[in-house]
């Protein structure tokens, strides 16, 4: 049903004076007090509310109280460590691995300390880095990069197994890395690897690589399977390596009678032979008489 407008200007008049006055009644004024009051008084209360546990010196416990109730909650709400996945494990100990993780399921995964899981397991042998991610709600992600290893270091001891870094590896078979070259010197892990990239660089004859010898600190030299010895000088190792490497395809001169190929300067070499090609050359065998 529709309301008949108004017939003349003197009762529109009148409606609009009707609603100016019930606009500021008493009433209309009265709730937005009410509104205004309610605002500020929430405001104070968030204001005040912390300055004055601080000041009473119960901020701190009631942050307490709070964070012991958020983490209670997130484990009722299925927040807990149930899964965990690891990436990149081939040689490191499993048990130890877990250990280092550090975490135990059904704990609130909101409260492990990733950092800390990551420096403690980087602390393991064969972990060269780690990463460590939550991702929630229940699974803890563990990657991790292992060392490879590179050479046995031959000490008073016996062997050891290191990496490119020099790194010593623990927890392993030794019969599984037998044919890894071996080297000799007290300083040699740290410095194996240029050694190793170099002679890697011409595979044919890192193949027959045994050992290498570190020499004063400064320098290598390398035995050969076949029980040559290839002195390597101080500086430019690759130039003098590669430069056997042409004395051998030009002159065969890994496959003669020969003890030592000395190459540490740039512009000759010196080979020594074995004690038996050296005496034969010295009193080499005399011609019988023709018949």
């Amino acid at each position: 049903m529709y309301s008949t407008p108004p017939s003349t200007l003197e009762e529109q008049a009148r409606e609009r004076r009707e609603k100016l006055e019930q606009q500021h009644s008493v009433g209309a004024n009265l709730k937005k007090l009410v509104r205004v009051f309610w605002w500020s008084s929430l405001t104070a209360l968030l204001i005040a509310g912390p300055f004055a546990l601080w000041y009473t010196g119960k901020a701190e416990k009631w942050y307490a109280v709070a964070e012991v109730e958020a983490i209670r909650l997130s484990a009722e709400f299925g927040m807990t460590v149930k899964n965990i996945e690891v990436r990149g494990r081939e040689k490191t100990d499993p048990e130890a691995l877990l250990a280092a993780i550090g975490q135990k399921p059904g704990t609130p995964i909101v409260t492990f300390d990733v950092d800390a899981a990551r420096e403690r397991i980087e602390q393991l042998s064969w972990v060269r880095d780690a990463i460590v991610e939550r991702r929630l709600p229940n699974t803890l992600i563990v990657s991790i990069s292992e060392r490879q290893p590179v050479a046995l270091w031959q000490t008073d001891h016996g062997h050891t197994v290191i990496d490119a870094d020099g790194a010593q590896l623990q927890d392993y078979e030794l019969g599984d890395y037998l044919d890894l070259p071996v080297v000799v010197g007290a300083d040699a892990p740290e410095h194996a690897s240029e050694m190793l990239t170099t002679l890697k660089s011409i595979p044919r004859l890192f193949d027959m690589v045994s050992g290498a010898q570190r020499i004063g600190n400064r320098r290598w030299n390398i035995q050969l399977a076949n029980g040559m010895f290839i002195r390597l000088p101080e500086e430019n190792m690759d130039k003098a390596w590669a430069r056997l490497d042409q004395l051998d395809q030009e002159h065969h001169i890994l496959s003669r009678d020969v003890l030592i190929v000395d190459l540490r300067l740039p512009d000759r070499t010196f080979v020594r032979l074995t004690p038996g090609a050296a005496e034969q050359r010295r009193n080499p065998p005399k011609k019988g008489n023709a018949a």
